[in-house]
């Protein structure tokens, strides 16, 4: 529903007592209820505060009817038994430009001057300062712009925290990121989590989490949008909020409002940027949208962007190099390794994943083949810890376990000296930055390698080859999974004259699968030069 009409504060407290009635009729016979006075308390105390930036600066807040809805929700949902708060987890999943900011801004005001729990610890947290900075900056414009607010705290602007006035207890609001130096024995009554898409990892939520733990009325508030990193904190945040909200897991304590695309919703609509977007008209403006969509139907880049930013469709990384439809596509079957083979090594710092890729081509067909490597200790870490399914890959069948923490290479060398008896492998490529003491052993059982080094000008013209062979669908992976996670990781990097290389540092998560499988190109590539043929020279080379 676009309620952008709903101006007056009678109009927003006219359907805040609706939606009460309706919540409450709704658990009428379940544990919880909506706390009419807190509810309303909450809903005028926002509706008095001012907006802070854009045309409405300075003029009273406009609540739609969305944002009514979750502060009551967050706010007044009771349980009958406890008389408590029912939820301490809160997500806002929502487009861009959808008033979050203030709109969160606005409750941690609340929470602070309203709210009557004493020693209020609250945070605004994110992985950057200029992204924790956004909440905390509207809930202090919105201070300033209340004498009676303003007289009853103070703010530390260089510090970025509020601290309550005349309190016998701890009450502030105060900044905190990924690189702030002091995050343990932290005791947050309130925290949120803005953007949380963006985190490099859930080390910050995790140590937020775990202190809202002595106190038992906490809440934590994840404000984002859709993002890139499959494997990402926010991701498996949202996955969860998915299975409790369509009742595969129960947890009465966990609370979302996810503004999304349905499965067969078509993103060209209009219709469906309405759904998505329901503060449409007021703070996104249906213009801005028609321009954004005009580029994403014209550049792969600016189509992923468009659906992640303003649609809130969870993508592969900004850069879309292969995307994941296309990638699929390339699953032709059983893979055929009967001609000449070729293979790249990417070798990882003894501590994680290590690529092999076996290439065959036949009657043009690209036949790719992997190996992967990785130690025990670490594939239980990080399946443990970030989700990522390296132990069922391993039971799979397509993920190699070394004993102890670090990668045995020379499983790796007999893996590679076992093949070359039933394979015809005509070129090994490595990277020599790390790799050359693997290259001397397997030199030594006579097989012929070749130094690949990861640079624009080595790796560029591979790369392209396989992206334009996923498009033109002659590459065999075989539905790969490891490859396919590397795959979506993949962010490339560019230089002034087009070339091309991944993209270590800015991508996602591992992209070792990528590296192995181009140097195993450039490898191929290098043989079928004549000037560079094995049977003019022997040895380790170097391209």
């Amino acid at each position: 529903m676009n309620d952008i009409k709903l101006r007056s504060r009678e109009d927003i407290l006219n359907y805040a007592k609706k939606y009460i009635k309706a919540k409450n009729e709704e658990f009428q016979n379940s544990p919880f209820y909506i706390d009419t006075k807190i509810a309303l308390n909450a809903v005028v105390f926002v509706s008095l505060l001012k907006h802070t930036d854009g045309e409405l600066a300075g003029k009273p807040f406009v609540l739609l009817n969305f944002q009514i809805e979750f502060i009551i929700d967050i706010i007044a949902t009771y349980s009958k038994e406890k008389n408590a708060r029912r939820y301490s987890y809160a997500l806002l999943f929502i487009p861009r430009k959808n008033g979050k900011t203030e709109l969160i801004g606005a409750i941690l005001l609340y929470f602070l001057f309203v709210d009557k729990e004493k020693g209020k610890k609250i945070y605004c947290a994110a992985n950057e300062t200029e992204q924790a900075k956004l909440v905390f900056n509207a809930a202090s414009s919105m201070i300033s712009q209340e004498r009676h607010l303003n007289d009853i705290c103070y703010q530390y602007k260089t510090y970025r925290e509020i601290r309550k006035k005349n309190t016998k207890f701890e009450d502030f609001i105060k900044v905190l990121t990924a690189t702030s130096e002091t995050k343990d024995g932290l005791r947050p009554y309130v925290f949120i989590y803005d953007e949380l898409h963006a985190a490099k990892d859930g080390k910050l939520y995790k140590v937020l989490e775990e202190g809202t733990a002595s106190r038992s009325n906490s809440l934590c508030i994840v404000i984002s949008t859709a993002g890139y990193n499959q494997n990402s904190e926010m991701k498996k945040q949202y996955d969860y909020c998915k299975k409790v909200a369509c009742g595969i897991i129960n947890d009465p304590s966990t609370y979302s409002k996810i503004y999304e695309p349905s499965e067969n919703d078509d993103w060209h609509d209009e219709k469906v940027w309405a759904k998505v977007n329901p503060a449409l008209g007021y703070g996104v403006k249906i213009e801005k949208l028609r321009e954004y969509y005009e580029k994403a139907k014209s550049n792969a880049n600016d189509e992923v962007s468009f659906k992640t930013k303003h649609l809130n469709i969870w993508t592969s990384n900004a850069g879309a190099f292969v995307k994941d439809d296309d990638f699929m596509k390339c699953n032709l079957g059983k893979i055929n390794l009967t001609s000449d083979v070729f293979m790249g090594i990417d070798l990882s710092a003894t501590t994680d994943l290590t690529a092999l890729a076996i290439i065959c081509e036949i009657d043009k067909i690209l036949h790719v083949d992997f190996k992967f490597y990785a130690p025990r200790l670490c594939a239980e870490q990080r399946s443990r810890r970030d989700k990522v399914p390296y132990l069922e890959w391993a039971r799979l069948g397509y993920l190699t376990l070394t004993p102890g923490n670090s990668v045995d290479y020379d499983m790796l060398i007999e893996d590679i000296i076992c093949f070359s008896k039933t394979l015809n492998i005509k070129m090994i490529g490595y990277d020599p930055w790390n790799s050359t003491e693997v290259a001397k052993k397997l030199s030594e059982e006579n097989l012929e390698c070749v130094q690949i080094r990861q640079g624009f000008a080595s790796i560029s013209e591979p790369l392209k080859e396989y992206q334009i062979r996923v498009l033109k669908q002659t590459i065999n992976h075989n539905a790969n999974p490891i490859f396919r996670w590397c795959n979506n990781n993949l962010v490339i990097d560019k230089d002034a004259r087009e070339n091309i290389k991944p993209d270590k540092k800015k991508s996602s998560e591992r992209i070792d699968a990528i590296s192995a499988l181009v140097t195993a190109i450039a490898t191929k590539n290098t043989f079928a030069k004549p000037q560079e043929s094995i049977y003019e020279k022997r040895g380790i080379r170097s391209l």
